[in-house]
């Protein structure tokens, strides 16, 4: 059986949580400590000590978009009845490597940005945000505007589910469920969100529902 090392509130495991459910592989949740990770934990399954990792029948492997590469990699083949589009069978394009693992590099920068907001400004009890996270608030609208200009409003990659539409549909809707940041009035990118975000294996999972 798999086991999904997460946290119901971490937007890097839920990325995770869609591929599985795209694939139509059954696994069980372990959920891991909100304030702490035990030892053994770092010791033997993620040395960096972070969710999510994913234990696959003994195959060990940690960190999101290196599990959604496993996934796509090791397991290839459409489950029946897979939603439409369909899912792309690689986490970048081989003709467009470059350009993909750029795209996807920019939006795992939005997602961290994020994630150093929730930390350390007001949703943290903080009474004023310290200075730098104006530059975090910053990099995250360039970066919106950069992938504006990437996105069509058919996804990252027109016809297909792309491990990149992934990434920013989990991403704004977590910036959204924290109540970061405005992301909305670029139109590919409202466009992108709005096809995929009622994809049959997406809404189960959004972080305001129970696991």
């Amino acid at each position: 059986m798999r086991t999904l090392y997460m946290s119901p509130l971490s937007p890097y495991t839920r990325k995770v949580r869609v591929m599985l459910a795209e694939k139509g592989l059954e696994y069980k949740n372990q959920q891991m400590p909100f304030d702490r990770l035990q030892n053994d934990y770092g010791n033997n399954i993620n040395p960096c000590g972070r969710v999510p990792a994913l234990d696959d029948n003994g195959r060990v492997l940690f960190e999101s978009n290196v599990i959604l590469d496993y996934l796509l990699t090791q397991y290839p083949d459409a489950p029946r009845n897979a939603p439409t589009p369909p899912l792309v069978k690689s986490l970048v394009r081989p003709e467009n490597r470059w350009e993909d693992s750029e795209t996807l590099v920019a939006i795992e920068t939005m997602l961290n940005c994020g994630l150093t907001m929730l930390r350390f400004g007001k949703h943290s009890g903080v009474d004023k945000e310290p200075a730098y996270l104006e530059r975090e608030h910053r990099r995250v609208q360039s970066i919106l505007d950069w992938l504006d200009k990437r996105a069509t409003p058919e996804g990252f990659v027109p016809g297909w589910f792309s491990v990149l539409d992934l990434n920013l549909v989990i991403t704004v809707q977590w910036l959204d469920f924290r109540q970061l940041l405005e992301w909305r009035g670029r139109p590919n990118i409202d466009k992108l969100v709005a096809l995929h975000e009622t994809r049959s294996t997406i809404p189960a999972s959004h972080p305001s529902l129970p696991v």
